[in-house]
């Protein structure tokens, strides 16, 4: 899109990413099976835990540079990693100080 960084994507958000599609992935399966089962534990514990990042975080999103759907769309795809990409603002007075 335009205005967005094209930087490449650093190994832990492809780990992150490659753990969506597994969790994505772990539907296409029958309701059986171990990995499948695992699988569809990690999809709901991603959806879970960014989507109270995207919360906890909001503050911060919205005083970040650019656009507040872009970084929300990135904190939920990438969590923590995301939001330490955002430069920390001098007058950071929510979410997690000092991450």
């Amino acid at each position: 899109m335009p205005g967005e960084r094209t930087a490449s994507l650093s190994a832990p958000k492809w780990v992150v990413l490659g753990a969506w599609l597994l969790g994505a992935l772990s539907f296409l399966g029958p309701r059986e099976g171990g990995l499948l089962g695992f699988g569809r534990t990690i999809f709901w514990v991603l959806v879970v835990v960014h989507a109270i990042e995207c919360l906890v975080f909001l503050p911060r999103l919205r005083r970040a540079p650019g656009s507040l759907a872009s970084h929300l769309r990135q904190t939920f795809l990438f969590g923590i990693l995301h939001v330490r990409e955002i430069p920390a603002s001098p007058d950071a007075g929510g979410g997690a100080a000092g991450v």
